[in-house]
């Protein structure tokens, strides 16, 4: 709970302080952050068994990293979408991230780790030690994505400027647009009379 709290905020904070001198930083703390969480996830999956501080420390380090996209994000959602379909961008990347991640995450994990579980005892019924060993190395698979994430988040960073004016230059076009028929139909009424 706390390293949500800790990774939301800090990444707020920076977010909001290095976007006004660095236009690209919002993609590139993400993807910073899911790269520094990645190698503290796998150490601590790995230290498990034998270390408890250093991994609760390592998760902590993991999961603090991994939040400072949140805020971000939901902003960056906001500034390259056009305002009427705001809502909506926010609402489909809530559901993606959740269904994806919370919903599917657990459900993924258990299947790798039951076939695991039949590679590593084919002819016998599961020891506890090789239930730990499937499942841990199940979760590696969470790290994984993480790269993946880290990397996309680097991708986008690319292109979040040229996207962001677009979606000004949409909603400058489009209150242009929505001032013009006022000023033609006074225009009509004055030529009308």
């Amino acid at each position: 709970m706390v390293s949500g709290l800790l990774g939301v905020a800090l990444g707020s904070t920076l977010g909001t302080m290095l976007v006004k001198s660095f236009p690209r930083a919002h993609p590139i703390i993400c993807g910073v952050g899911l790269l520094v969480s990645a190698p503290a996830l796998a150490l601590a999956i790995t230290l498990v068994r034998d270390y408890f501080y250093p991994t609760f420390i390592l998760i902590f380090i993991a999961e603090t990293a991994l939040n400072l996209n949140w805020a971000i994000v939901a902003d960056m959602s906001m500034y390259v979408v056009i305002p009427p379909r705001r809502s909506t961008a926010e609402a489909f990347q809530i559901l993606i991230s959740h269904m994806f991640g919370d919903a599917g995450s657990p459900y993924l994990v258990g299947v790798i780790s039951e076939n695991l579980k039949r590679t590593l005892s084919p002819r016998q019924a599961p020891t506890p030690q090789i239930d730990f060993s499937s499942l841990q190395y199940a979760l590696f698979v969470t790290c994984f994505i993480e790269v993946i994430g880290g990397v996309f988040f680097l991708i986008a960073a690319f292109y979040i400027v040229k996207d962001k004016l677009q979606a000004d230059r949409a909603i400058a076009e489009a209150d242009g647009h929505s001032s013009e028929p006022s000023h033609s139909t006074a225009h009509e009424d004055v030529e009308g009379e």
